[in-house]
């Protein structure tokens, strides 16, 4: 039996549309976890970790007159940490979380001058977050149980999206990448890590809160985990063929992926056959099933779903 591997060559604009789709993709990931800690994890004090979280108390224990807002805190702590990772993690990282860095910082301030915009729809203490703040009677309180949430999901979201694309929102997220990188643990691990006795401090402004923000670290983690699995997700196919070298063009030159290739015998029949490995997204998989028809209508093919795939062009082996 031979093996032949097909590899798939990448083109210089093919190369620029891959890095426009994840800075792309690391712009939306930021903005899902800047409205999540600046609209509701911040104004609830919800301590769950990160150079936000060190702000959040910074902010409460420091007098308001003090001339750094939360969001400018954030920015000078992040540049050190930032330092760190561009020495540990490299270039490629390095160049990411600083876009994703500035982008948050900035949408973050962007926030924080909407919040204080409050005074000019009634709300109280003039500021407009937390949003499901309601007054009864003389008190006024917020859905924390929906803060929450939405303070756990967003960040969740944003964060699985900037390290599935070897990013990071800067900050302790930092500190978790190096963990994940040299210990070889999950994502969400590598954030209880790096948060766990930042979260802590939370416990300072009461049982509530601190519990509120414990449960919102171990759910933010179990939520990375579970996007980064996903978005791992791809196809792994099996293509048993008398035509190999049109379905392998097809392969490499449409689809732009690898292929390897055997020899084999069918034991019923004695034909000879070959047996292309592929692995591909689902999009792909699809597309290369209609094409094989047109190839090798009695080809026979199996498709199954993976999520741990390390090597050339999915993540790194080491």
């Amino acid at each position: 039996m031979t093996d032949t591997t097909v590899k798939a060559k990448t083109s210089g604009p093919v190369r620029l549309r891959q890095i426009l789709f994840e800075y792309l993709m690391l712009t939306i990931g930021t903005v899902f976890t800047t409205v999540g800690l600046y609209v509701f994890a911040m104004p609830n004090r919800f301590v769950m970790g990160g150079v936000t979280g060190i702000s959040i108390v910074l902010a409460g224990l420091l007098p308001a007159s003090f001339p750094l807002t939360a969001a400018s805190m954030v920015t000078i702590m992040n540049v050190l940490l930032l330092l760190v990772g561009f020495a540990v993690l490299g270039r490629d990282f390095g160049f990411k979380t600083v876009y994703t860095s500035l982008l948050l910082s900035g949408l973050g301030m962007l926030l924080e001058w909407i919040g204080k915009q409050g005074q000019w729809v009634g709300r109280v203490g003039g500021t407009l977050f937390p949003l499901t703040q309601k007054t009864v009677g003389s008190v006024t309180e917020a859905n924390l149980v929906l803060e929450l949430m939405l303070a756990v999901i967003l960040p969740g979201i944003g964060a699985a999206i900037a390290f599935y694309y070897n990013g990071s929102g800067g900050g302790t997220d930092i500190i978790a990448m190096i963990v994940k990188h040299k210990f070889k643990v999950d994502s969400g691990k590598a954030l209880i890590a790096a948060d766990f006795f930042i979260m802590l401090v939370s416990f300072t402004y009461g049982m509530e809160l601190g519990l509120l923000s414990a449960l919102g670290l171990f759910a933010k983690s179990f939520i990375v985990d579970k996007v980064i699995l996903s978005m791992n997700r791809s196809k792994y196919c099996m293509i048993v063929t008398t035509h190999p070298q049109e379905i392998g063009a097809y392969i490499n030159q449409t689809l732009h992926r690898g292929a390897t290739m055997w020899k084999g015998t069918g034991v019923y029949t004695g034909e000879e056959k070959y047996i292309l490995m592929v692995v591909m997204n689902a999009r792909q998989s699809h597309a290369v099933r209609n094409a094989i028809k047109s190839y090798d209508e009695h080809a026979f093919i199996i498709v199954d779903d993976t999520s741990d795939i390390v090597g050339n062009g999915f993540r790194p082996l080491f």
